[in-house]
């Protein structure tokens, strides 16, 4: 029987897959994060390791929780595993925005309006066989009819929804119109900003009927023997900075007003920043697979596991050496998406049907190019004097941050921070270090000497 083309397994290593606990590609890495336990976010919702409430504990109504980190250190993957785990005990919506709302122009509205369009969904669910009092949600139609259909500018709103859809009222229009509304903002209509706008300004009175329907919610899925409503958000840590900041900054009082359990991603430089996040939100953050200590010493048994991770996508036969893997795991110094991408840009230097450690070199200097142009000529003493500090170097400055965000920077454990392995094999930063090293090999100047009268 003839092998399988190593062509075959190129799409294996896309990113943008998903990977949840029942994917062939997944592989636990929870005990490779160094001291990160999955323990601090399910203490947060009275649930053990297994996903059941610990004796004598209820379930939350409103718990708020901000789960940060690397873009692409794996945070997606494993909020899937947690909403596995909390909908034994709980009434779970998985909002993956990125494919619901235009991520690249996200506002605080339209997350409101997605999370609506999940609560309404729960009213919807055959298995759950939810059918809410009108009086919580006539309310909210009001609400909408008032301030959206009733305007000229968003007549054509009301225009799109069907006919026998609008008589029947209720849920079935509520749901109608926010698909319709959430649809509208994510193709750009020109009234757009418009629209977030009437959101925003109405925000409080919203609040105040989406609020008492969540309650109401909650106690018809108490009466069936049933866990209350947690929101899991996923893709707001692909925010671009400044939007990242606007909506994690601005909006984030709004959003710590839902009176309702959620879970949002965030990137890592929002839980580093100090403000009213922390305020509002229980802060959970994943770092990345631990390869190596703060010393630098490799750690063999995260190297294995990164390993096992690629390996489950395509078989070792196709590599000139285990040694090329483990090649290709440390120059991503444990960021789960740059060893994709390491083995992406391979295929692209490949000719043959092996990869081979020439080509596996080629690659790493392919993807470390992309990172030269987000490092400013005054980052590269800074990132020679972090590294240099094994860890003792933490001052969390502007530049560190946007470092961080833009993956420059890598943050191990919570505690210390490295500069990306394939940034180091850049020019310039190799330069600084040579700098460094001749400034620490000069003697302090002598003091100058008297002369005795």
């Amino acid at each position: 029987m003839t092998s399988p083309s190593i062509w075959s397994f190129q799409e294996n290593f896309d990113f943008r897959h998903d990977v949840g606990p029942d994917s062939p590609f997944h592989h636990a890495l929870e005990s490779h994060r160094g001291e990160y336990s999955r323990q601090k976010m399910l203490t947060a919702f009275h649930l053990d390791r297994q996903g059941q409430l610990r004796p004598g504990a209820q379930a939350k109504q409103f718990e708020a929780v901000l789960f940060g980190g690397h873009v692409g250190c794996g945070k997606s993957t494993e909020l899937r595993d947690y909403a596995r785990l909390f909908r034994q005990s709980y009434t779970v919506h998985h909002l993956e925005l990125t494919k619901t709302l235009d991520i690249h122009n996200l506002r605080f509205s339209d997350l409101l309006m997605a999370l609506a369009n999940a609560l309404v969904r729960t009213f919807q669910d055959e298995n759950l066989s939810i059918r809410p009092d009108a009086i919580f949600i006539t309310p909210v139609v009001n609400w909408f009819d008032t301030r959206i259909l009733k305007q000229e500018r968003f007549k054509d709103i009301e225009g799109e929804i069907k006919t026998e859809v609008k008589a029947e009222g209720g849920i079935p229009f509520l749901a109608s119109l926010l698909a319709t509304i959430t649809g509208k903002v994510r193709a750009g209509a020109s009234y757009r900003e418009e629209l977030r706008r009437e959101i925003r300004d109405g925000f409080l009175q919203l609040l105040q009927h989406f609020n008492a329907l969540i309650a109401h919610t909650n106690a018809v899925l108490a009466r069936q023997g049933r866990g209350p409503l947690l929101f899991i958000i996923d893709g707001t840590d692909k925010l671009s900075k400044d939007d990242s900041e606007t909506f994690f900054t601005a909006d984030v009082n709004q959003l710590g007003q839902i009176q309702t359990n959620l879970v949002v991603c965030a990137p890592i430089s929002v839980l580093l920043e100090s403000g009213t996040t922390g305020q509002r939100f229980t802060r959970v953050q994943l770092p990345m697979v631990k390869v190596f200590e703060a010393d630098e010493t490799p750690r063999q048994a995260e190297e294995d596991a990164l390993i096992q991770l690629v390996l489950k996508r395509m078989p070792l036969a196709y590599f000139d050496d285990k040694d090329t893997v483990r090649y290709l795991v440390r120059h991503s110094g444990g960021h789960v998406r740059d060893l994709l991408r390491l083995v992406r840009a391979a295929f692209s230097r490949m000719d043959g049907d092996t990869l081979t450690r020439e080509v596996a070199a080629l690659a790493v200097r392919d993807v470390a190019s992309e990172y030269q142009r987000l490092v400013r000529q005054s980052d590269w003493p800074d990132l020679v004097r972090i590294d240099h500090s094994k860890g003792d170097e933490k001052d969390r400055t502007d530049d560190r941050l946007r470092l961080l965000y833009d993956l420059v920077l890598l943050e191990y454990n919570s505690y210390w921070w490295r500069s990306h392995p394939l940034v180091r094999t850049l020019a310039a930063y190799q330069k600084a270090a040579k700098a460094a090293q001749a400034a620490a090999a000069t003697p302090a100047a002598l003091p100058p000497t008297t002369t005795a009268a």
